[in-house]
């Protein structure tokens, strides 16, 4: 499991297209999506896959850390 700062997730829309571009390379993979605190969970794919498929649809993801 893997959690992503997206400080430009502003909206309802936002976290809709994030969760289907996320969910729609594979089945198995786990999304969660916190608008509030613009964090998203993903499981079952790779951070670099992930990392990736936001930039690609315009976003500014960083990997988030845990420890913090």
């Amino acid at each position: 499991m893997s959690v992503f700062k997206v400080p430009d997730m502003t909206c309802g829309h936002c976290e809709k297209v994030i969760r289907e571009e996320l969910t729609k390379v594979d089945q198995q993979v786990r999304v969660e999506v916190n608008l509030k605190d613009k964090l998203v969970t993903v499981d079952n794919l790779s951070d670099d896959r992930v990392l990736s498929l936001l930039k690609s649809i315009g976003y500014s993801p960083v990997l988030y850390d845990l420890s913090i």
